[in-house]
């Protein structure tokens, strides 16, 4: 009888976490579905189904300070690989394959959103 409680609260627990696993809301392009879903597998649970933060937990990275020239493809993937002081490293998590096709995601993403980086200036 025990068994068959454990058994059926075991379930119950595994079905509710799999339900409330966030899911993509934006529909992409094929070319961005693999960025989708590896940031939807390492990213959404801090940062939101769709990128744009979950509570007060992690940022949200449709915003501008997010964009390119502030914040790099580079600095993106330096920041997946080694973490920050708030968001643990995910290199175990993440391959070099997800994380690129990660940021290709996020900057149609931000494009889709209607964000656009800055040009630089040219000095003269």
């Amino acid at each position: 009888m025990k068994s068959n409680l454990l058994l059926i609260l075991t379930a119950i627990a595994l079905f509710s976490t799999y339900s409330c696993a966030p899911k993509p809301k934006l529909e992409v392009p094929e070319k961005y579905k693999k960025g989708q879903n590896a940031f939807h597998k390492i990213c959404s649970n801090c940062h939101g189904s769709d990128a744009m933060g979950k509570h007060t937990q992690a940022p949200r990275l449709i915003d501008e300070e997010y964009l390119s020239p502030n914040f790099t493809d580079d600095d993106i993937r330096e920041t997946i690989l080694n973490g920050t002081d708030k968001m643990p490293p995910q290199r175990k998590n993440a391959s070099k394959e997800d994380i690129v096709e990660i940021i290709k995601y996020l900057r149609y993403s931000q494009k889709a959103a209607g964000l656009e980086p800055q040009e630089e200036e040219e000095e003269e």
